[in-house]
């Protein structure tokens, strides 16, 4: 019986172990990624513009314990609803985005939820399809925040991820309720630890 006990205790034990090192080895201190997806508009977003589509590549800084630093690059393209906002033809909006902040790790393990918040700079530019085509570009500032999950198999990650976003211009200032949140952004993609 002691005999059973200890091989018992020395296979849980070293399956702790081997958890513990495979666990390790799947928080890579640099991660970068590459997504795309659906951006959805919302509150009085989506009285100008259409659904549109998202593409992001973002590098992630591990740091100790759960957390971790993250920055992102993102571009994203909408149909004007109608009419553009700068002509009476049809057009685009288009934003290119760099932000910074934080990815919140809730789990280590295969399968990873995770919170992510940060704050940066949106250049958007109107685009009109007419004989001559012009262009207003104005860089903002605002906020990014969401909620995802990655699948980690080894060095390579699988993730999906929803997120907020918010550009503060002289017409609109801070979130008082949730029409003034302008998109969301539905991203699918891949990550790959590097070291």
């Amino acid at each position: 019986m002691r005999r059973l006990l200890l091989i018992v205790g020395a296979t849980i034990l070293c399956a702790t172990r081997g958890a513990a090192q495979q666990q390790l080895q799947n928080n890579y201190i640099l991660s970068l990624g590459v997504g795309g997806g659906a951006t959805i508009p919302t509150g009085n977003g989506g009285n100008t513009v259409k659904t549109g589509y998202n593409g992001q590549a973002y590098a992630l800084i591990q740091l100790p314990g759960f957390l971790a630093l993250r920055f992102n690059f993102g571009y994203q393209k909408f149909d004007y609803n109608g009419q553009s906002a700068l002509t009476t033809a049809a057009g685009t909006r288009e934003t290119l985005s760099g932000i910074g902040g934080l990815q919140i790790n809730l789990l280590h393990g295969p399968v990873r939820p995770y919170l992510t918040a940060g704050v940066g700079a949106f250049d958007i530019r109107g685009l009109t399809d007419s004989s001559t085509t012009s262009t207003a570009s104005k860089i903002n500032f605002g906020i990014d925040a969401g909620a995802g999950l990655a699948l980690v198999l080894g060095r390579v990650s699988a993730f999906a991820e929803g997120r907020v976003q918010n550009v503060y211009t002289k017409d609109g200032g801070f979130i008082k309720s949730a029409k003034q949140i302008n998109v969301v952004p539905v991203t699918f993609g891949l990550a790959v630890g590097l070291f």
